[in-house]
């Protein structure tokens, strides 16, 4: 509506075309308040988003480190497992030198028991 239109209407008639513009307003700024909410909850949205993603890094880095340390754990108890078997090897040669070595004596004392 032009300026020249608008001078042209009575009192009651700008009154009308005041309320239908305040109604106007009105729907206008209630949207304008739904939109600003619904931008304010997806922002809230994405920042909750991103601080999984973050979390989610920071589990995999947690999880990298597990496995790493579970990888030097594996490895310091098959060396010590190894180191454990060579040390029992060593000592059943020992019991075994030494059991024959007793075999021997005793096979000795009898031989010359059996003589005398």
């Amino acid at each position: 509506m032009t300026e020249k239109e608008l001078r042209k209407l009575n009192r009651y008639q700008l009154l009308e075309l005041l309320v239908v513009q305040t109604k106007r307003a009105d729907e206008l700024q209630k949207k304008l308040d739904e939109l600003e909410e619904r931008t304010a909850e997806q922002h809230i949205h994405l920042s909750k988003l991103g601080s999984i993603a973050e979390a989610s890094l920071q589990l995999s880095g947690v999880f990298d480190a597990a496995q790493k340390a579970a990888g030097l754990y594996l490895d310091a108890a098959r060396k010590q497992a190894g180191e454990i078997v060579e040390d029992a090897r060593l000592q059943a040669a020992g019991i075994v030198r030494d059991a024959e070595m007793k075999a021997r004596y005793q096979s000795i004392l009898l031989e010359d028991g059996v003589e005398k």
